[in-house]
């Protein structure tokens, strides 16, 4: 029956994998359409109205930045109408509940600490409700069975303190301290991606009051700004770093403690289980609040006209 779990466990984190995957690549072509019209709509105003090669060039500019801005508007609804984010969140959710049923199931602890059987039909039940979660919402399991070679995380029957701890605590908090590292880079390099795009807009208004051929790179240079902050999805990063490091701390604590009363396996699978099922409670709203939004449309160009001819 655990390995039964474990490869339900994969399963969903592969499906997790895959979902967010997709949904971080088509987030990604959005915001490099709504960019591109942004920039090809300025650079019209660059172009002579008058007949001329430079006028058909401006035309181009003036169409490819209306298909890219309705390409971009089309696949930022898309992707939130799809729910792609949303399924991966719930699929991970998913796949951390099964992880975390399993330990408790090795361990005797809770719910499994009675009969083989009893215990077995428990966790049966348990992974049966959590996957109900995920089905319920059109969600199905991916397939990822433990390989021959093994995987060194998965819980056997037979596991003890030392094992758990090395295998499932340090391996959480190396999780935790890795992913407060990478938001913390991603988010300054977003960060300083939409500052220079803002301080870009700002010289090119200021440079609009001496010449007027500058005054709509401000409204493209503003438009990038502010793609790039909700595409980064600033918040959420911010929310993560706090999260991830707070649970680092704590889970160091629980070691320490560990060492210092020596509570037994049951014991101490529950105090860390529990604490890592209160984090995936908190984390799966706080993400679901904090999905990609469909990007701001900048404003259609005019494509330019000839003068007309008096009579």
């Amino acid at each position: 029956m655990l390995k039964m779990a474990w490869n339900a466990y994969r399963g969903w984190a592969k499906r997790a994998r895959d979902l967010q995957a997709g949904a971080g690549r088509w987030n990604l072509a959005a915001l490099v359409c709504i960019a591109l019209a942004a920039v090809c709509g300025a650079a019209t105003s660059l172009t002579p109205a008058a007949p001329s090669p430079w006028n058909v060039l401006g035309t181009w500019l003036a169409s490819v930045a209306a298909v890219a801005s309705a390409v971009g508007a089309y696949l930022g609804r898309e992707i939130l109408g799809s729910g792609k984010e949303a399924g991966w969140i719930q699929a991970r959710a998913t796949a951390e509940g099964v992880k975390s049923e399993c330990y408790r199931y090795a361990a005797k602890a809770g719910p499994y600490a009675g009969a083989a059987p009893e215990a077995a039909k428990a966790l049966q039940d348990r992974v049966a409700a959590l996957e109900k979660l995920a089905t319920d919402k059109s969600l199905v399991r991916g397939d990822d069975p433990v390989p021959a070679s093994g995987d060194k995380r998965e819980p056997t029957a037979g596991m003890t303190k030392d094992w758990y701890k090395i295998n499932r605590i340090d391996e959480q908090i190396e999780f935790y301290r890795k992913g407060r590292a990478r938001n913390e880079a991603r988010a300054d390099r977003l960060w300083w991606a939409a500052f220079l795009a803002g301080l870009a807009a700002v010289a090119f208004g200021a440079l609009g009051a001496w010449a007027q051929v500058f005054a709509p790179w401000v409204g493209a240079m503003t438009t990038i700004a502010a793609s790039i902050a909700a595409f980064g999805l600033i918040d959420r990063r911010k929310f993560l770093i706090s999260s991830y490091s707070a649970m680092q701390a704590s889970l160091e604590r629980i070691k320490a403690l560990d060492e210092a009363r020596q509570a037994s396996l049951a014991d101490l699978v529950t105090t860390t289980e529990d604490l890592l099922d209160s984090e995936h409670k908190a984390w799966q709203p706080q993400m679901l609040a904090m999905q990609h939004q469909p990007p701001a449309q900048p404003e259609q160009p005019q494509q330019p006209q000839p003068p007309q001819q008096q009579g």
